[in-house]
């Protein structure tokens, strides 16, 4: 009778154990050579936390997208609950560097468009990092979502053409993350 108590206590633990996730980690790394705006060298973030939503707040809420904000400070219940609430209330944690992804995606849920922001203590930097199919699969072939989850593993880089004569940088990222999705479809609209 003892033996049936603990399995059935035990089992439980061990299937608890198996489904958790690890904690999200980010590495963003911004090397600028050349810009008339951006202070020049090199900086990185650490993430160590991350947000996530699907939203339909760009192009008028004809696209949807997922919208992965993750930050080298750590994201407490009381944070995530103004997060959920509005998810540009961001500040405090932007203090210590944070990174957005933004991936748009297309009526099957399939990535077209990823947008990358690196935020550091007096610089913005925003670039469409891949938006050809090629890119998409070359640094997205590890992504799933479904069921209310995202799962990414994401390594790339974004260096400027010559296109950009005037500024010489280059992103680059290293993203590990399974982490739930908030719903946030038509929430700008409210």
């Amino acid at each position: 009778m003892v033996l049936n108590s603990v399995r059935r206590i035990w089992l439980p633990v061990v299937g608890a154990a198996l489904l958790s996730f690890a904690p999200p980690r980010g590495r963003f790394d911004l090397d600028v050579q050349k810009s008339k705006v951006l202070t020049l060298g090199k900086s990185h973030i650490d993430a160590t936390s991350a947000f996530v939503s699907l939203t339909d707040e760009f192009f008028g809420g004809r696209v949807n997208a997922l919208a992965i904000q993750m930050y080298g400070a750590p994201i407490d219940a009381a944070r995530r609950a103004r997060l959920i609430k509005d998810n540009r209330d961001d500040t405090e944690l932007n203090r210590s560097g944070g990174a957005y992804v933004v991936l748009f995606l297309d009526k099957n849920n399939r990535i077209t468009q990823a947008n990358l922001t690196y935020i550091i203590p007096g610089s913005t930097v925003v670039r469409t990092v891949a938006y050809l199919e090629s890119d998409i699969a070359k640094w997205f072939s590890d992504y799933r979502y479904g069921d209310g989850r995202l799962h990414l593993k994401s390594k790339g880089s974004y260096a400027s053409g010559a296109d950009s004569p005037d500024e010489v940088l280059t992103l680059a990222w290293d993203i590990e993350l399974d982490e739930a999705v908030v719903n946030r479809l038509g929430a700008t609209r409210k």
